[in-house]
């Protein structure tokens, strides 16, 4: 609200670097939060580089969520304004695993996120399945042994029932649509940042 919504694909890019939050003295982008603490450190999508610096170098590298411990159930929970994002909703410290598994399986009740196509043997998914397909599978093919866990009945009989038959099954992501649904909104314009505090020094920050 404070900096307005990106309106074309060259704000989107730098919405979620240039916006950075003050956080325990350390400077995050929307970007370090998610791909650098949450995802364990994984590049962002179309992203050749990692978001946080090695230990020594980045004082941010203590805060990184270990490889194993990534959950890809985030990926429900977090909205980034666009109208193919999943809702807001709100986490709590002692209920996050139960509001974690609600919002994963809301999220694939919903059509344009999920469907299973038996005829055609075919489970087409959200965009966000693809961009973060290795929080989720080490390649497609393994895809609907996860995606089948969130689903509930007749999407998860359907599916669970062509991974038993053990043959091949088609992958298909859908077009991710990124306008947003605010009627009255700032354009976002990364001109516009200024700086509000002085951090402390960290991996990329000049």
């Amino acid at each position: 609200m404070k900096v307005g919504i990106y309106t074309n694909s060259i704000g989107l890019l730098s919405y979620f670097t240039a916006i950075k939050f003050c956080v325990g003295g350390h400077l995050f982008s929307f970007h370090d939060l998610e791909s650098g603490i949450l995802r364990s450190n994984r590049p962002a999508p179309y992203s050749p580089f990692v978001q946080i610096g090695p230990s020594g170098k980045d004082p941010r590298q203590s805060l990184v969520v270990p490889d194993e411990k990534v959950d890809c159930r985030i990926h429900f929970g977090l909205n980034c304004g666009a109208k193919s994002c999943p809702p807001v909703k709100s986490f709590t410290a002692e209920g996050i695993e139960e509001e974690l598994r609600i919002v994963a399986m809301a999220f694939f009740e919903d059509d344009d996120n999920a469907q299973v196509d038996v005829k055609c043997r075919t489970i087409s998914l959200s965009q966000i399945i693809s961009w973060y397909r290795i929080d989720f599978a080490s390649s497609n093919n393994l895809l609907p042994r996860t995606i089948v866990q969130f689903l509930r009945g007749d999407k998860k009989d359907q599916l669970q029932a062509m991974i038993d038959d053990g043959k091949s099954i088609k992958i298909k992501f859908k077009t991710y649509d990124w306008t947003t649904n605010a009627s009255d909104f700032v354009p976002y314009r990364k001109s516009n940042l200024q700086a509000d505090t002085t951090p402390t020094l960290g991996w990329g920050i000049f």
